[in-house]
């Protein structure tokens, strides 16, 4: 069986149909503006025809600045470098031009409640505070005891590395964390031997899943898939913070989709968890603004019981799952974790101001939030 097994990966291998590092590909932090007044900062990766990432706005309202959360964008770039990027859920704002180079480009920003389009610039910027990042990917396809009638699973994985202009020590650190949330666990500096380590393990468990079932008939009943994808939510002011989604799927079984987030301190060098920013004894203030701020979001009364409106608990306890942006912070809820699979995802966001009450007066923030 051990030999077999050591077949079925060499014939694996064989089967890769893509893989390495797209030419095409980049990841860019910019920075610009859509009018004079309204200043924009975005995230954004590049993957064949792919175009997403994440954007915020900021602007100042008297003396006080306003800082918005981070918005999703989704969207593509046609063979002519034209590009659509729109904003995730909203459905009712969207830039679109031409990306004639990754540094510098510019277009139109188009919002349903505007009578015009307005115009914008970004370039990518790299202060002090904000590391260069470029992107690896990997996909491949295997069919079972490599028969192409026979069930096949798909792996692929956008991912983001630090580049070797970056310090050694952050180097080192940042790669090794980003490795361990991608399940791999042993050392290792090549990415593309990581890549196919991991991969590997994936198809040999693929392969040994359906060695002892029926495949005669409906073998597309037991496809596999899995893919991982890495965005970035903030990369400025000495903070880098990751968001890795990860979806698989087998057979005809409905896919699960997982989202974790790690924030990496480039001054410390280390990753921040939650009990490094808030104080243990203001947990549970925190959970009950939690809790408030889910009823506004999902526009429940207060003489209704969260359990009556599908949720888990009474009272929402800080995630060890969260974000960390120049808006605030986010605190995320995978599927089943507060909430059934028909409700879906649970993210509540808190502003700076909202947050600060909860912080430990020593946390390692200080300056992130200011303008």
């Amino acid at each position: 069986m051990k030999y077999r097994h050591l077949t079925l990966l060499l014939a694996i291998s064989l089967a890769i149909f893509a893989q390495a590092q797209k030419t095409n590909s980049f990841y860019e932090h910019y920075t610009g503006l859509i009018s004079e007044p309204l200043q924009i900062t975005a995230d954004l990766i590049r993957s064949e025809e792919s175009f997403s990432g994440f954007y915020y706005y900021k602007f100042k309202d008297g003396e006080k600045w306003i800082i918005s959360k981070p918005i999703a964008l989704d969207g593509h770039v046609e063979k002519d470098s034209t590009f659509v990027l729109n904003e995730f859920g909203g459905g009712t704002s969207f830039f679109k031009g031409k990306l004639s180079t990754p540094k510098l480009f510019s277009g139109e920003w188009i919002n349903q409640l505007l009578k015009e389009p307005v115009d914008f610039t970004l370039k990518a910027t790299y202060a002090q505070g904000t590391i260069p990042l470029q992107v690896v990917e990997w996909r491949q396809q295997a069919f079972f005891n490599n028969d192409k009638q026979m069930p096949h699973a798909d792996f692929h994985v956008t991912l983001l590395f630090p580049n070797q202009q970056v310090d050694a020590a952050i180097l080192h650190q940042l790669t090794s964390r980003i490795h361990y949330y991608i399940g791999y666990r042993e050392s290792g500096d090549n990415q593309q031997n990581i890549m196919k380590s991991i991969s590997d393990t994936y198809f040999s468990q693929f392969q040994s899943a359906l060695e002892n079932i029926q495949l005669d008939s409906f073998p597309r009943s037991f496809h596999w898939e899995k893919s991982i994808r890495m965005d970035v939510i903030n990369n400025e002011k000495g903070l880098l913070c990751l968001q890795f989604d990860t979806y698989a799927k087998s057979g005809d079984r409905e896919g699960s989709s997982v989202r974790k987030f790690l924030i990496f301190h480039l001054a410390k060098n280390q990753v921040l968890k939650l009990n490094d920013l808030v104080a243990e004894d203001k947990k549970p203030q925190l959970a009950e603004k939690l809790t408030q701020k889910l009823r506004q979001q999902y526009r429940i009364a207060d003489n209704v019981s969260l359990q009556q409106s599908g949720f888990f608990e009474e009272t929402i306890s800080p995630s060890a799952n969260f974000y960390l942006h120049r808006g605030g912070i986010g605190f995320y809820y995978n599927v089943y974790e507060i909430a059934p699979f028909s409700n879906g995802s649970t993210e509540i966001f808190l502003s700076w101001d909202e947050l600060q009450p909860f912080l430990l007066t020593d946390h390692p923030l200080q300056g992130f939030f200011n303008p």
